[in-house]
């Protein structure tokens, strides 16, 4: 098997798939954890049907928190699963003054690589987020 992976429409069974609709984050709290989606990271509530809160962020992506039935242990960046949700920003250190200023804690110091500057960090939940400051866009 190779390693790398190929966007040839001949390798493809269908072109069926538009694009993500939404990501789904379980949360003990919905509302609390999406009221601080939108505080501090600029989201604008969609929809609340009362146990699920939709939020959207500026470039219309949605966020879906739904009610969990427990609480997992803090996961690790390498765990299994979704691992993280990256925030497109034109400037990495006002974003990251931004959200310090209203409690955030970083994990660690910003990694720069070339073309691309990053920040982690955790929501309430402790779900991976990070800030991504790129010079151009990601491609190959």
């Amino acid at each position: 098997m190779s390693d790398k992976i190929s966007s040839s429409s001949s390798q493809r069974h269908s072109d069926f798939i538009k694009g993500i609709e939404h990501i789904a984050i379980a949360t003990t709290d919905p509302h609390q954890l999406a009221q601080w989606y939108i505080l501090h990271l600029n989201f604008a509530p969609l929809l609340d049907t009362g146990n699920t809160v939709y939020i959207k962020a500026g470039n219309s992506v949605v966020l879906e928190f739904v009610k969990a039935e427990t609480m997992p242990l803090k996961p690790g960046i390498r765990d299994a699963g979704i691992r993280h949700i990256a925030f497109s920003v034109d400037d990495l250190a006002t974003a990251r003054d931004h959200l310090k200023a209203a409690g955030v804690d970083f994990e660690g110091e910003p990694i720069e690589l070339p073309g691309l500057r990053l920040q982690f960090f955790r929501d309430p939940d402790f779900n991976y987020l990070h800030l991504v400051e790129r010079t151009g866009k990601l491609a190959v």
